[in-house]
This record gives structure tokens, C-alpha cells and sequence, in this order.
């Protein structure tokens, strides 16, 4: 921004004459990268005239309609989605690492707890917590993931770019306390093993973006030894991999999504909350978030989709969670992970829907780069 005082200043001169454009993205110039590249990479008149004509309004710096320099390079991104998500026949089930994916995973706990909204104490022992060090060296976890392989936790994008990640700790419960209990007398089951592994590798998907909306949030965590799954409280989830799961229509599912979250009086949880969800179409999270048809580049449900209601979401400190539908899987019913935690309104549980990577777009980048 320092570089370029001549093209802000014109920009600057030509909004106090020009009526500021309405729209539905309108955001800092700080804030959009794609505005930003092009004050840094071209100062010819058209490039002038692109940011007058997207200036909507004023806080401390200009603001501008982001979606307005979706371009040669979003096209690029979305691109390059669908080369990692379009697939043909059975590339995804002949995939050579497709051996990699245990075949035991995704096992339904019969002891679940019912209607509440505590989950199990091994109901999701795939469930992985990532840790991290703050300013102040501290240790925090503040996002989720799910062991998909012995050295592999999924999660998404933004819980790894330019994030300081010490490791992952798989099978814990309630993490305020070194030992985990649920029930009472007879029937009080007590854990107190869970696995804390260092992380070797951090994979975000290339074509990872932010503005003007998060897409391609995936990303995935290499261990540095791997899980142990003699331990009741770990395993592994299942993966969206035989083409009927693929196309599966998760249009009025009700998917289950599970982490240590935000709760509904704007707290941290302790212990591993649980909660169902129902899926919505493009169209309706497309209009639940107000989206315009006449942008360019990739719209907000680019290989993702919707889910939650008023008082039913997930929330801050459950991204790169898992949401999971029990799904017919080798001959018998398994929790199959469907969808991670990526972003929502600003208030959780509010009429506005969290959204969710859409795993199954993303089977092919998964398998290109997994290793033994």
C-alpha cells in the first residue's frame, strides 16, 4: 500500500465525486487481497478506473466491493478446484494410496448418549484437538480435526497457514481434567490415556482463499509417529470414498458435528459436545447469505454447503471439525465425514447457517497427497 500513494490518492479524489457502489461484499481495501495485488502490480488508467468503480464506503481506509477484482487469478483458483475435485469412474476407488484409508473406521458407538448434547466418552475416538503456541509460548488448542490414517489428521486450511502448530492430542474428553469420567456408580466408565504427537508436515490446499469468501478451507496434518488404535478411545473416520457416497444428496440430512466449541452462553467447553444439524441446498445457503449471481470468479458454495439452525450451529474452536453422517459403508452402517467446520456468522446459532468444506469435492486432493 506505502508504494503506490499516487493510485489511492486518485481513488481517493474520485469517490468524493462518484456515488459509493452498493454491494453485499463490501470490505476494507486492507482486507481484499486481490484489490491489494492489483495496487501493487499495475498502476495503468484502467486499473485506476477498476478501483474508483468498486469503492462502496469509507472506514479509516477506502472500502471497496472485493468480488469486483475476482479475475484472472480467482478464475485461476477455481480452476484449479475443479482440476482437485472433478474426477472420472472410479479414479477415487483405484487411486493408488486409496489403500492408505483404514478399512476399520467410522465405528457406531452403541452406548451413545441420547438427546443430550455430551457426547460419549468413545463416540468419536477419531476426534482430534490441534495445539498451539501463542505469543506468550503458551500452549492452546483452538482447532479441531479427525484422524483419517495413522499419520494423518484432517482439518482445514485456516487452522494451519501461518499458524503455529505444536501437535495434536487424540482421545481425550474433558480437557480440565487428566482423567475422564462419565456415568455414575455401576455404570462409571473412567479413560485417562490420550495421545499427544507432534506434527512433521503442515498441507494446506493450494488454492486456499479468503476473500471475497473462504473456499478450498482443507488442509491436513502429517504426525510424526503414528496413532496408536490399540487404545479404545482412538480411531479413525471414514472417508466419503465409493462414487454412491460421493453423489450422495445431503439436501434435509441431518448431519452430526462434534468438538470443543463455543457453547450457546459463549463459552469454551471442557468436554466434547455433540450436536445435528440439517443440510440445506445451494440455492437456499446461497440466499440465506444474500449472494449475488453477477460476480465473477467462484460464488460462496464453491465445493462447500450449509448446515445449522436458530440455536443449533457449530461455533468458534470447532473449525476443522468433523460433520459426520452415519452412511451405509463395506456392508454395515459407519459415521462417514462429509463435511469440516469452515466458517459462519459472526453469532453462532444465528438464522444464517455455518459452512462447511465439502469433503467429498476433495477425495482426490486428499489421496494425492497422503503418504505411507
Amino acid at each position: 500500500m506505502r508504494s503506490h500513494p499516487t493510485v489511492l490518492f486518485c481513488v481517493l479524489f474520485a469517490a468524493l465525486t462518484n456515488a459509493l457502489k452498493q454491494c453485499d461484499d463490501c470490505v476494507k481495501i486492507t482486507n481484499c487481497a486481490s484489490a491489494i495485488q492489483l495496487i501493487r502490480t499495475d498502476r495503468s488508467a484502467a486499473a485506476i478506473q477498476q478501483l474508483q468503480n468498486a469503492l462502496c464506503g469509507f472506514e479509516g481506509v477506502q472500502k471497496v466491493c472485493c468480488s469486483d477484482f475476482f479475475t484472472s487469478r480467482s478464475l485461476n483458483v477455481e480452476n484449479e478446484s475443479k482440476n482437485n475435485t472433478q474426477t472420472s469412474g472410479d479414479e477415487i476407488e483405484n487411486h493408488r494410496n486409496i489403500r492408505l484409508l483404514p478399512t476399520e473406521c467410522g465405528d457406531v458407538d452403541g452406548n451413545r448418549i441420547v438427546g443430550g448434547t455430551s457426547a460419549g466418552l468413545y463416540e468419536f475416538p477419531w476426534l482430534a484437538l490441534i495445539s498451539y503456541r501463542d505469543n506468550e509460548g503458551k500452549l492452546k488448542f483452538k482447532c479441531g480435526g479427525t484422524v483419517i490414517t495413522a499419520r494423518y489428521v484432517l482439518t482445514a486450511a485456516h487452522c494451519i497457514k501461518n499458524q503455529q502448530i505444536v501437535g495434536v492430542r487424540i482421545g481425550d474428553y474433558d480437557i480440565s481434567q487428566p482423567e475422564d469420567c462419565v456415568g455414575e456408580d455401576e455404570i462409571r466408565e473412567c479413560e485417562s490415556k490420550f495421545q499427544d504427537i507432534a506434527v512433521s508436515h503442515k498441507i494446506h490446499h493450494r488454492g486456499y482463499v479468503t476473500q471475497p469468501y473462504i473456499l478450498n478451507d482443507i488442509g491436513l496434518l502429517r504426525l510424526a509417529r503414528p496413532v496408536d488404535f490399540s487404545y479404545r478411545n482412538s480411531g479413525s473416520i471414514c472417508l466419503p470414498i465409493t462414487k454412491d457416497l460421493r453423489e450422495k444428496d445431503l439436501v434435509g440430512e441431518r448431519g452430526v458435528v462434534a468438538g470443543w466449541g463455543m457453547t450457546d452462553i459463549q463459552t469454551k467447553s471442557n468436554i466434547l459436545l455433540k450436536v445435528e444439524l440439517p443440510i440445506f441446498s445451494e440455492s437456499s445457503c446461497n440466499m440465506l447469505y444474500k449472494s449475488t449471481s453477477r460476480q465473477l470468479g467462484p460464488g460462496r458454495m464453491t465445493n462447500t454447503f450449509c448446515a445449522g439452525e436458530i440455536g443449533h450451529d457449530s461455533c468458534k474452536g470447532d473449525s476443522g471439525g468433523p460433520l459426520m453422517l452415519e452412511s451405509y459403508y463395506d456392508g454395515t452402517y459407519k459415521f462417514v465425514q462429509f463435511g469440516i467446520v469452515s466458517y459462519g456468522p459472526r453469532l453462532c446459532g444465528s438464522e444464517k447457517p455455518g459452512i462447511y468444506t465439502d469433503v467429498r469435492k476433495f477425495m482426490k486432493w486428499i489421496l494425492d497427497t497422503i503418504k505411507p
